[in-house]
């Protein structure tokens, strides 16, 4: 049966009740994740046990009360086996209903979720070079301490294996100005959609059958802001395009120019004329050097999307289904096996190993319309949900500093915001993320109470009476002093 893991179910399995119960979490010689634990009643262990893979939906073999009934429930102890698991809930789950065996473990878990070892009974720990071909996949790498970031986003560990390579790979490749535009990671997961979308960048035993990832998600979700943290785990700097009619095929690839020819003027006409200006009494230099500039030939300007090309960056296409048809066919190749750009007048490009493409978009802008069914199957689609209110509150304390109260404020503000768009009531430039940001700053600043600062960020830039009488109503009954 399919079950969904919530972040309530791990914050149950980690209050003071159960916590206690909780005796290790190993890596098992099969590759499977076991949990050992105490019932409550007797305090009898027992054993839990998932089975994860980039390419597969999880699988938790497990017997519990919870799953009786015309409704089963996920309970706490999945809740629990979820923090060793890659990814983040919300996730769903395929369970399996049994009791698990003792088994021999290769690798104590306990220690990085706990903080303490494990104590096992059930469970046995053994020398881990006894370990199998497939449970070997599945050993955590140790993290270079640059690297060590890259321990939040829980990544499945033939995943996070060969991000590791890449990322080393640039390391020795990267000239310093592309090191400074590679993003900072500032995304905060919802569930598994980012874990999907690294897998997708690093398709195939060294990463080379690599999918374009296509996020999707209403405005405000944190698209953006996920594709750039996609980059910054993948260390490439960042080429960004934006989707609109106003972006044609010529602004992409380049195009034929005039550019200064290299060798200028011949060495013998510049001795004669110098020669000529010493015996005339003039200076010759400011003559040379506008013979030089006047010398031009036909060159070819490469655009953003053949440079990003050329240097084996990240491009990421925002509202990419805003894009004219001629701009689309330019990608398909891109994001063919092949991985070529052809380009008028140039000649047909490879991309080199390094190159990655990420799409983002938002149904229901004006201007967008539906991707073309052959174009959006070259993609690894990815739904990117708005961030539950804990978790938004969270990432507006870590980008601006202010108060958890202030944040918590702010993020049931946005939730509030995101029903009333979802009913109708209002448009959705009203929900984002960046005006909170914006709100928590200058209340910081002293620049008016939380309440006068919200109404003023949010309202100032609508047109519409009706909806700033709306938004204005939401913000008081949200932030009354």
């Amino acid at each position: 049966m399919l079950l969904k893991i919530f972040p309530g179910n791990v914050e149950k399995a980690l209050n003071e009740e159960h916590k206690p119960f909780l005796r290790g979490f190993g890596l098992g010689r099969d590759g499977k994740i076991y949990l050992e634990y105490l019932t409550h009643a007797g305090g009898k262990r027992q054993i839990i046990a998932a089975q994860t893979g980039a390419d597969r939906r999880p699988i938790i073999y497990h017997e519990c009360k919870s799953f009786e009934g015309d409704t089963p429930k996920p309970c706490w102890h999945l809740g629990a086996i979820s923090l060793a698991m890659p990814g983040h809930p919300p996730m769903t789950v395929e369970v399996e209903r049994y009791q698990v065996a003792p088994a021999p473990i290769v690798k104590d878990l306990t220690e990085d979720i706990l903080g303490r070892p494990g104590d096992f009974e059930l469970l046995e720990l053994i020398e881990e070079d006894t370990l199998t071909e497939e449970a070997k996949e599945y050993v955590m790498p140790e993290l270079p301490p640059e690297d060590a970031w890259l321990a939040r986003y829980n990544l499945p560990v033939r995943v996070l294996k060969k991000v590791l390579g890449f990322r080393e790979r640039q390391k020795q490749t990267l000239s310093e100005e592309q090191k400074s535009r590679v993003p900072e990671p500032r995304y905060i997961p919802s569930g598994n959609e980012f874990v999907n979308a690294v897998a997708a960048l690093v398709y195939g035993p060294d990463g080379s059958a690599w999918e374009a990832p296509l996020l999707i998600g209403p405005k405000g979700s944190g698209k953006s802001t996920m594709a750039e943290t996609l980059a910054a785990v993948m260390m490439l700097p960042v080429n960004k395009i934006f989707g609109g009619i106003d972006l044609n095929a010529e602004a992409l690839l380049g195009s034929r120019t005039l550019v200064p020819a290299d060798e200028g003027i011949d060495i013998v006409t510049e001795a004669k004329l110098r020669s000529a200006c010493r015996t005339a009494g003039m200076d010759a230099e400011p003559l040379v050097q506008k013979l030089r500039s006047s010398q031009m030939k036909v060159g070819f300007e490469p655009g953003i999307l053949l440079q990003a090309v050329e240097k084996g960056e990240m491009v990421i296409v925002d509202e990419i289904n805003m894009l004219i048809p001629e701009v689309t066919s330019l990608l398909h190749g891109l994001l063919d096996w092949q991985k070529t750009l052809s380009v008028p007048g140039y000649g047909v490009v490879k991309a080199p190993p390094s190159f990655r493409l990420v799409g983002c978009m938002n149904y229901g802008y004006a201007g967008t319309k539906p991707l073309n069914e052959a174009f959006q199957d070259r993609f690894r689609s990815v739904q990117v949900p708005h961030l539950e209110s804990e978790r938004l509150a969270d990432l507006i304390v870590q980008e601006t500093g202010c108060k958890e109260s202030v944040s918590r404020k702010l993020a049931n503000l946005f939730s509030e915001l995101a029903k009333g768009v979802a009913n109708g009531d209002y448009s959705e430039r009203v929900l984002s993320v960046r005006s909170l940001f914006r709100i928590a700053r200058e209340e910081m600043d002293g620049c008016g109470t939380l309440k006068t600062v919200a109404i003023s960020v949010l309202t100032e830039g609508l047109g519409d009476k009706f909806e700033i009488d709306q938004v204005t109503d939401i913000v008081e009954a949200c932030l009354r002093d």
